[in-house]
């Protein structure tokens, strides 16, 4: 197996990683526009975000699977055509509910951002999978920083609808590439129906799968409850206006920039299992010194910034290597894997989004959110001393 996969292809799964994270954000600063364009409240309009989030969880729960039995490319080619359909329906949606269908039905896409992980472990060895996922995590990390403004200005150009045909020709421009470029990386084993499904059942009744998913779900729960919770904090509290809380947002983004490049440098030396309890201890240690802070009084921005930039850090240290220790699992369930994990992530981050929106309306302060990111970090940190046990006990 490679270290590390060719350039070429290097750029196409990073292309296909990013995709996923463009159809999620870079229409947001249009959502005003768009219930009114449909003559609907702001509330029935945020069910674009939330109800695509919940289809592209048990889209990746099916994707992995047929991925496996079927191959990369026929299923990274099928999502990218339905994807691209998809956003054509929902630019030229003359309804809101034709829209929601279209942009429901675009969460096929999904299966880009699960599968570009399973492509690399396929091809290249454990430090090495982790290394490259380091890289485009890195590089992929900056779609959410720039997507919302690329897909602001769109709409301020030419209107929201641009958002959603410049989604469309993406998707079939990356359609063309990956048909041409992409080779077949799956062993092409093929098995019947019930020699499958045992052992995808075997897959979920893995210890190492759960235990490399629950680190995965607490780094990425500690970014869904600091995005969710930080806005009503900034302003109740520090009294910070819109483009404040932006900023203040992106610092989690661009600690996980840093983390993930510093990921891609040492994941090779270091081994997945070291990184996954290096990024656990940095955010732990990070969120706990913010909350300390706070405790004794010192609450400010730049408290909050320190601990979202270590939780940023912490992910970016420990998500490729956790990504890809779980690929591992089990022989020949790499899509499985990554796309199970994959759906636990986003329906957990979705629930623990919930659970701050309710804690931190009745109490929106500093403290509350980091008590709540606390917890998190340090459960992740607990997971990863138990994935040290668990390897040093296997050999």
């Amino acid at each position: 197996m490679l270290q590390s996969p060719p350039r070429r292809l290097m750029v196409l799964l990073i292309l296909l990683a990013a995709l996923p994270l463009l159809s999620l954000n870079m229409f947001l600063p249009s959502l005003t526009e768009m219930s009114e364009d449909f003559d609907i409240g702001y509330d029935k309009m945020t069910v674009a975000v939330s109800g695509y989030l919940i289809f592209t969880a048990f889209i990746q729960l099916a994707a992995g699977p047929l991925a496996d039995r079927f191959g990369r490319r026929p299923i990274i080619l099928s999502a990218l055509g339905i994807f691209g359909l998809a956003s054509i329906g929902c630019a030229l949606a003359p309804s809101y509910d034709i829209f929601i269908a279209c942009r429901i039905a675009q969460g096929a896409i999904a299966t880009g951002l699960a599968l570009s992980r399973t492509v690399v472990g396929d091809i290249s060895t454990p430090e090495g999978s982790a290394s490259t996922l380091g890289y485009i995590s890195m590089v992929m990390s900056l779609a959410p920083i720039l997507g919302p403004s690329f897909g602001g200005l769109l709409a301020e150009l030419f209107g929201w609808r641009s958002n959603f045909l410049f989604y469309a020709i993406s998707s079939f421009v990356l359609w063309i590439f990956i048909w041409r470029l992409l080779p077949e990386t799956s062993s092409k084993v093929d098995t019947n129906i019930s020699t499958f499904l045992k052992s995808y059942i075997e897959l979920t009744l893995s210890f190492p799968f759960w235990m490399y998913t629950a680190v995965m779900v607490c780094g990425v729960g500690g970014f869904f409850v600091f995005v969710s919770g930080i806005p009503l904090v900034a302003e109740t509290q520090f009294k910070m206006d819109q483009v404040e809380i932006g900023i203040l947002i992106g610092t989690v983004t661009m600690g996980f920039l840093l983390g993930s490049f510093l990921s891609g440098r040492l994941a090779a030396k270091h081994g997945p299992v070291r990184m996954i309890f290096y990024g656990r201890f940095v955010a732990f240690c990070g969120v706990f010194t913010s909350l300390c802070l706070i405790y004794i009084g010192l609450v400010a921005p730049s408290t909050v910034i320190f601990g979202a930039l270590c939780v940023g850090l912490g992910n970016g240290l420990s998500m490729p290597s956790a990504s890809t220790a779980v690929m591992y699992v089990k022989k020949g369930l790499g899509g499985s894997a990554s796309g199970l994990s994959g759906a636990m992530v986003v329906l957990i981050g979705g629930v623990m989004t919930s659970v701050t929106g309710v804690a931190v309306g009745n109490h929106p302060t500093a403290m509350t959110l980091m008590v709540i990111i606390a917890c998190l970090t340090f459960a992740g940190l607990l997971f990863a001393c138990g994935i040290i046990y668990m390897t040093r006990e296997k050999n």
